[in-house]
């Protein structure tokens, strides 16, 4: 008898998590992203092998009844390469969601870093968007409009017939705590989607620059073909001591992907920069082909190149990428030819 009692107590604590958890939904998710590229930055090339944004992630939702829904998820980089990684590295939060909207708090992607991801055919191979969004000013100094915020604070409105607007904030950017947020910085956006259309436009400024960028893009789907165009406008402060002499540097961008058949797409894209100052521009083109072997597995094929005027200094080979070449000195151009394996699971 007290053996039967014993078990029946083990069961019971056993389930009592099961039962705590009933409404609960559990995803572990990942992409395996690798690619061997031959890089060439103007004066030294090599073939490389890149881990491109492979990651793996945990995602959770609970049902809090009164149309309320929990939500989680932590997601960290892996570098297949090199066989490192670091945890909770993307995106990574918690948050609430119903008919107000969704409410999270955690490191993610700002509204305005979104509207490229919409509109880029690119993203993390060679010829991603963010070599020529991702800006460098007379000085030398990198203005990265594509980040996660750290210690965000994020409020996405319901859908109102397609509308939805998204406000950002980070009471610091850098580490550690903050009494005079000198480092916060906010993203907004406001996107429409209807049908086949997808129109947004979005604004960003951090305090720790002073710099502010406005983003447009827009996609549009006509059967098997897919368009895309991307508009940024951004001013970049002179960082202290420097002179006060600001820059405003304007990157353009459209892009182009038609699916041959149930396993084939062919892509390309072409971005140019203009940037106040003397050869501060530059311009990129890629094309490339996907080969899906099945609904998970693609072979990834791209060809990308960069030109710079005399004082531009852009490459071909940055943004979502583990392995970049440097950029060995200004005036240079940029090549690369590029074959991946990806895997999402």
């Amino acid at each position: 008898m007290n053996k039967q009692l014993l078990a029946a107590a083990v069961a019971s604590a056993l389930l009592a998590p099961v039962a705590a958890v009933a409404d609960t939904t559990v995803q572990v998710y990942g992409r395996a992203h690798l690619s061997v590229d031959w890089l060439d930055n103007g004066v030294d090339d090599g073939l490389n092998t890149s881990s491109n944004s492979s990651r793996l992630g945990f995602r959770a939702n609970h049902d809090l009844g009164n149309g309320l829904t929990a939500f989680v998820q932590i997601e960290q980089n892996i570098r297949f390469e090199e066989g490192s990684g670091n945890f909770s590295t993307r995106d990574s939060f918690v948050g609430l969601r119903g008919d107000f909207g969704q409410f999270r708090l955690g490191q993610f992607d700002t509204p305005l870093k979104s509207v490229r991801s919409r509109t880029d055919f690119f993203g993390d191979q060679i010829g991603d968007a963010r070599n020529l969004t991702r800006l460098r000013d007379v000085y030398g100094n990198v203005n990265d409009f594509d980040t996660r915020f750290r210690n965000g604070i994020h409020y996405r409105t319901p859908s109102f017939s397609g509308v939805v607007f998204d406000v950002h904030y980070s009471t610091n950017t850098g580490t550690g705590a903050t009494v005079d947020n000198d480092n916060d910085a906010l993203s907004t956006s406001i996107t429409y989607t209807q049908g086949n259309l997808y129109l947004a436009g979005a604004y960003e400024r951090k305090n720790e620059t002073k710099s502010d960028a406005i983003r447009l893009g827009a996609t549009y789907k006509i059967g098997d073909l897919d368009l895309a165009a991307l508009a940024q406008f951004a001013t970049l402060k002179a960082p202290a001591g420097f002179g006060g002499i600001d820059q405003d540097a304007d990157t353009y961008g459209i892009g182009a992907s038609y699916k041959l058949n149930g396993k084939m797409t062919i892509k390309g894209q072409y971005y140019w920069l203009s940037a106040d100052g003397d050869e501060f521009d530059a311009n990129m083109a890629v094309v490339g082909l996907d080969y899906r072997i099945a609904s998970p597995f693609r072979l990834l094929f791209a060809y990308a190149h960069t030109s710079n005027d005399d004082n531009a200094r852009y490459s071909m080979s940055r943004g979502g990428r583990d392995t970049q070449l440097a950029t060995a000195a200004p005036g240079l151009n940029h090549s690369g030819f590029s074959v991946g394996f990806r895997y999402d699971f």
